[in-house]
């Protein structure tokens, strides 16, 4: 059956389909089609991969997939136990974007550049995550904040991201005995409600509010 492919989500399905080949899994992209999507490309399975290469190229790969690393690690009926433990270690503590780039983020959400608005503000982030920073700051009262600031250009990465895993999962749960038994469909959608709720720092400070 001929493999119906968006050409937008290229890229992204070859890393995929990369990826599930490199940890031996020939049979997912033989059922699904999805050697259609390298042209030609035949990368071998290494038999010695392990975990920790699997956190390294979830990685390499951006924050969607550090994301998708920490939701596998809690899924013991996915992945053997050597995987899950090296899976747990993957933390949001990632390279900081410059400070030019915090400027314009906060300037794009704001309307106002930080030093406009509070009576200090750090450029040096106190934590650096995968979809965004937190930086010190002051208020004009004098009151300490923290001021969390998306990554540039993120929310339009992790749809695009999740739109081609979507797709992914989708042809997967149709095509494959573990697909149907497992929904992987249904288990990428809640990982999308979950970024996405992630993503919408409106909601994480009424929760705050509500927390307080």
């Amino acid at each position: 059956m001929a493999l119906s492919v968006r050409p937008q989500h290229l890229r992204r399905y070859k890393d995929v389909v990369r990826l599930l080949l490199k940890y031996g899994r020939h049979d997912i992209v033989a059922q699904t089609g999805l050697d259609e999507v390298l042209d030609g490309e035949h990368p071998d399975g290494e038999l010695t991969a392990k975990g920790e290469d699997l956190a390294h190229d979830l990685e390499a790969l951006g924050p969607t997939y550090v994301k998708l690393g920490q939701l596998l690690s809690t899924r013991a009926d996915l992945l053997p136990a050597p995987y899950i433990k090296a899976l747990a270690r993957l933390q949001d503590d990632v390279e900081p974007f410059s400070a030019e780039q915090a400027e314009e983020a906060f300037c794009a959400a704001v309307g106002a550049r930080p030093k406009d608005v509070f009576g200090t503000f750090d450029y040096e982030p106190l934590a650096s995550a995968s979809l965004g920073q937190v930086h010190r700051a002051t208020l004009r009262d004098g009151r300490p904040v923290a001021v969390k600031i998306q990554r540039p250009g993120i929310r339009q990465q992790v749809v695009d991201d999740m739109d081609a895993l979507e797709e992914l999962a989708e042809l997967i749960d149709r095509r494959t005995d573990i697909g149907e038994r497992f929904g992987l469909a249904a288990m990428v959608d809640q990982f999308r409600r979950s970024l996405m709720r992630e993503l919408d720092y409106r909601r994480e400070a009424q929760n705050l509010l509500t927390l307080r």
